[in-house]
């Protein structure tokens, strides 16, 4: 998930890490002043953790399916897919360990269910197979909760340059597309310079119609990123929001308004690393809106950032309406508050620490779940329900 050099706690689970017309990046759109993302003010302790389970093998990704409000899907790194029950019980969904390549950045790193799941069955999995590459795949989901693994229908099979930077998110947008993150193909620095090549689908975030004639062909929606690992949309709002991992100084947090009427916009690497230019002849496309993140942090802080959700939920009232995300090394947590033009406010540091967190997400109710490389998947709780547990 993670594109340097991680510490040894890293290594345990080192996923989470032109059209280039323009000029070098050290001339590039002068005229164009950087938004200063916004700085922490503050600590808070809007919730706590309780374990929802543990002793899995290094999970990257936890959510649920459509129609089935109790159960919690987990992937595994490795390559299975594993049904958490309501009564406790586990079961495994889906075992491809014989076709995933798992090591650095590789394994099953992206999971989503199409909307009508309910009624179609169909899941759709983003795995690197047996020789490192990206494979996105749909299979069917039997009744019984098993996935049928042929026949299965190959959405996207991309070659991958080197190890990291492979992105890893899917997730179906407002417009019912399934949207896919994928890094710059890895190296340090782009040295393909991938993420401004408009012609490359590496460094962007993509789009297909799974359901129309074009199922398959990707789209880019946003380019010039390093590796996202992890994004999320804010339906009421018909907002991306995105967590890309940084090079050597800064992690950041996007925030991009949907609009298919325009260009796809350009997020800026590898021209700039947050608001800073990168040196050397790193050139910038010119074809869509430059957008600046909203919030980041130096390497002082956490060295890989995990991208998180805009909080929807009813049981943790201090963070309704705030985006919350983290990192995967110190385990911090943070929330911010949206501004109505499209910027971000009010950094709070979160008490609460999820040590090589892979993944934020939610359960059915809209509440957190939070998922460590570590083996275990937690739910975000009021204080006071764990004070009056006596935990």
């Amino acid at each position: 998930m993670h594109s340097r050099a991680l510490s040894t706690a890293c290594a345990l689970l080192a996923l989470v890490l032109a059209a280039c017309g323009g000029d070098a990046a050290g001339d590039a759109r002068e005229d164009v002043l950087p938004l200063e993302p916004a700085a922490v003010s503050g600590t808070a302790h809007a919730f706590d953790l309780e374990p929802v389970a543990d002793g899995l093998n290094r999970p990257t990704w936890t959510g649920t399916a459509p129609g089935e409000p109790g159960v919690i899907w987990v992937a595994e790194q490795p390559g299975r897919l594993v049904r958490l029950l309501p009564d406790g019980r586990r079961r495994v969904a889906l075992d491809l360990r014989d076709s995933i390549r798992t090591g650095s950045e590789q394994g099953l790193l992206g999971v989503a269910f199409h909307p009508d799941f309910a009624t179609n069955r169909r899941l759709y999995v983003h795995f690197s197979d047996r020789e490192g590459d990206t494979r996105v795949v749909e299979l069917r989901v039997r009744r019984d909760g098993t996935v049928d693994p042929e026949p299965r229908r190959e959405l996207l099979a991309l070659d991958q340059p080197e190890e990291n930077h492979n992105g890893g998110q899917l997730a179906f947008g407002p417009d019912g597309r399934l949207y896919l993150g994928l890094g710059d193909g890895g190296g340090a620095f782009d040295p393909r310079q991938t993420a401004q090549d408009q012609d490359r689908l590496l460094g962007k975030i993509v789009r297909t119609d799974v359901d129309g004639a074009t199922a398959g062909e990707w789209e880019v929606v946003l380019s010039g990123l390093r590796n996202p690992w992890r994004f999320s949309f804010d339906f009421a709002l018909g907002e991306i929001w995105i967590g890309d991992v940084g090079q050597d100084a800064y992690e950041e947090v996007d925030r991009v308004l949907l609009e298919d009427d325009e260009p796809p916009k350009n997020l800026g690497w590898s021209a700039f690393e947050g608001t800073e230019r990168v040196q050397g002849e790193h050139r910038l496309d010119q074809t869509g809106e430059l957008v600046w993140p909203v919030a980041g942090y130096d390497h002082g802080d956490g060295c890989s950032i995990t991208g998180g959700v805009v909080y929807r939920g009813t049981a943790l009232p201090d963070l309704a309406g705030r985006y919350v995300y983290g990192d995967f090394c110190a385990g911090t947590l943070w929330s911010l508050e949206p501004t109505p033009e499209g910027r971000a406010t009010d950094v709070l540091v979160e008490r609460a620490k999820v040590p090589q967190l892979t993944h934020i997400g939610t359960d059915a109710a809209g509440e957190l779940l939070l998922t460590s490389a570590g083996g275990t998947v937690l739910r975000a709780v009021p204080v006071s329900r764990r004070r009056a547990s006596g935990r």
